[in-house]
């Protein structure tokens, strides 16, 4: 169970992550620079864990001012990353609080202090995140689609993302990230955190503003590939337990995707079928009625997610993308079923 806070001066160290960010690395970093906190907490260091770069990241993050930290040969998790990050600042300062940053987010002023007011109150409270929002939304279709994943209402995470206030007490009582998740590695310690008695507390205000810089449909498959790799690893970790936690989330998708892609080509066939015996009108019935079909569930999707945005064009778009993207999604789940089969652990999924 959470121990009880102590009411001294307490040492807050930011710890980011990145990867070939560039410019975004840098309006991170200084975004940093610029971190209000209260009276009681006092920021001591910042830790910037570069994961492979081929760019001058190390150099930049060196240069103003943070602690970098080239992650050793292994697999170039973010889980591993973080890690690294938050036991550097442990073992130089003794800190009492980590604040994780992606190095492809810029951090708000004003989150952290509304943060500490709930955190501090409350000793069993592990970790506060408030709101992401995409800097650039519009940069492409996909951007402009996936910004709308980030607008969950408040109060309503029963995990963490990959910026969030966490309390060291709770990242050592779990031993931390699990290095070799490719992803999925936030829900995955949320998770943990909770058998154990932590909290989570997402609050209503605005956390860091994200450049997603996805700008191709490789780039959007591949991201949502890496994601159903997540689902299948995660699930299957918390198979055997009470909760069975994303068991039912990975399930559903290997429902759902698995029928829209058989649907869709058993439809062809037919169609194939029909053209070569009856009249090709006829032909164009069975893709006409499963475009029908996913229209329906496409516009259903829409209506469900309407609180999400009021442009009617935009939720359409997000109708399509919450039931196109569980094909990809089984996919990545069936190369995480594979390289289990072969005993091969995957180290990297791509996306940017």
């Amino acid at each position: 169970m959470p121990d009880s806070s102590s009411t001294s001066d307490q040492k807050l160290a930011v710890v980011i992550i990145g990867r070939n960010e560039g410019e975004r690395l840098r309006a991170c970093l200084h975004s940093v620079q610029q971190l209000r906190l209260p009276a009681r907490i006092h920021h001591v260091c910042t830790v910037y864990v570069d994961s492979n770069s081929s760019d001058n990241s190390l150099a930049l993050a060196q240069s103003m001012g943070a602690h970098a930290i080239p992650l050793p040969t292994g697999p170039w998790t973010a889980a591993r990353g973080r890690n690294i990050g938050w036991r550097a600042a442990v073992a130089m300062h003794a800190v009492d609080w980590i604040f994780f940053l992606d190095g492809d987010t810029a951090l708000d002023p004003e989150f952290l202090p509304a943060a500490f007011a709930q955190a501090l109150a409350d000793p069993a409270i592990a970790t506060v995140f408030g709101l992401r929002i995409e800097s650039n939304p519009h940069q492409s279709i996909y951007t402009w689609v996936l910004a709308l994943d980030w607008l969950q209402d408040p109060h309503q995470h029963a995990h963490f993302g990959g910026d969030a206030l966490i309390r060291v007490a709770a990242l050592e009582a779990t031993g931390g990230y699990e290095d070799t998740l490719i992803a999925g590695e936030d829900p995955e310690l949320s998770h943990r955190m909770r058998t154990l008695g932590w909290r989570h507390l997402q609050i209503d205000q605005l956390m860091t503003t994200h450049d997603l810089a996805i700008r191709h449909f490789r780039q959007y498959w591949s991201r949502l590939r890496r994601s159903g790799y997540a689902y299948a690893d995660v699930a299957e970790r918390f198979r055997h337990t009470p909760e069975r936690f994303w068991f039912g989330d990975s399930r559903r998708n290997l429902l759902r995707g698995s029928f829209w892609l058989l649907s869709l080509v058993a439809s062809l066939l037919l169609a194939l079928a029909l053209g070569l015996h009856a009249p090709h009108t006829r032909a164009l019935y069975p893709p006409m009625l499963w475009l029908l079909l996913f229209v329906a569930v496409c516009t259903r999707s829409a209506w469900r997610y309407r609180r999400r945005s009021p442009s009617l064009l935009t939720l359409c778009f997000y109708g399509i993308h919450s039931q196109f993207q569980q094909v990809p999604l089984l996919l990545g789940q069936l190369t995480w079923f594979v390289d289990r089969l072969l005993a091969r652990r995957r180290t990297l999924i791509e996306y940017k």
